[in-house]
């Protein structure tokens, strides 16, 4: 399972997406970055993360991830850090065959 996480909706610094796998960090960062006509995204292999910096894109990475991949949000919320910070999730499944196996990704809101 993996995540995509935003932790200052109010002060909203991009997202990181985690759990993809190396081929669909590829693809993600390529098409973000060519629809944004920027670098907006960048694979960090070593975290196994695609980490995006532009401000207000979480729900098009999401967006994006059911797109290209199949990915289906299957539950989202929301949470005060200690440090007060506003952190919003997604947690995201990949229908497979068979329909028994599902792989996950997840998204958090920076």
């Amino acid at each position: 399972m993996g995540s995509l996480t935003a932790p200052h909706i109010s002060k909203d610094e991009g997202c990181t997406v985690y759990g993809l796998k190396s081929e669909e960090r590829a693809t993600l960062v390529r098409e973000l970055n060519s629809s944004f006509s920027a670098p907006i995204a960048v694979s960090v292999d070593s975290e196994r993360t695609v980490r995006i910096t532009q401000k207000g894109t979480t729900l098009v990475v999401v967006n994006r991830l059911h797109a290209l991949f199949g990915y289906d949000v299957v539950s989202h919320s929301m949470a005060m850090t200690n440090a007060n910070r506003e952190l919003l999730s997604f947690t995201m499944y990949k229908k497979s065959t068979p329909p028994t196996h599902k792989r996950g990704a997840a998204i958090v809101d920076l």
